[in-house]
């Protein structure tokens, strides 16, 4: 920055970071929260379509039947404990899914409202520099930062 000017926080930045810092700190409360990683999603992706119903029997057998737990790397307590993580937090995940759907078309509708504002003043502005040499210039630079080719095309008609 030029001469240690201290830059303007917005206020929907303000309240952009709030929503981070108890994003952060919600994260914080799930246990064992991991980040994907390229090499095991494969490996996940083709174990989450094994039924629950198969998990909870294979508890049973593992547990009923000592010749097999004596062999198996299966944890009864270990899937218990991830099925009930799994049954507890899914409506979490639904809810922050629902979130950032509602978060990404809140940003769209908004961009969307301003930017039709925006095309309509273009062609207002087009007009009025018929008449008008500075306006004129000004349309050139708004026809330039808009970065459109000329008129639409017109699709095919089927025939």
């Amino acid at each position: 920055m030029a001469g240690g000017a201290i830059p303007t926080i917005t206020r929907s930045e303000q309240r952009a970071a709030a929503v981070k810092r108890a994003l952060k700190a919600a994260a914080l409360r799930i246990p064992g929260l991991k980040v994907p990683h390229a090499e095991t999603r494969r490996r996940i992706s083709g174990r989450r379509t094994v039924p629950k119903k198969f998990i909870r029997t294979m508890m049973v057998a593992v547990d009923g039947h000592a010749a097999l737990r004596d062999v198996v790397r299966f944890d009864s307590a270990e899937a218990e404990a991830a099925l009930q993580f799994e049954a507890a937090f899914r409506s979490v995940r639904d809810q922050i899914a629902n979130l950032l759907a509602s978060l990404t078309y809140t940003i769209e509708l908004r961009v969307a409202s301003v930017a039709e504002k925006a095309m309509d003043s273009y062609a207002i502005a087009k007009g009025l520099a018929r008449d008008d040499l500075p306006m004129t210039r000004l349309v050139a630079r708004l026809k330039r930062d808009l970065g459109r080719k000329g008129p639409r095309k017109k699709k095919k008609q089927k025939k």
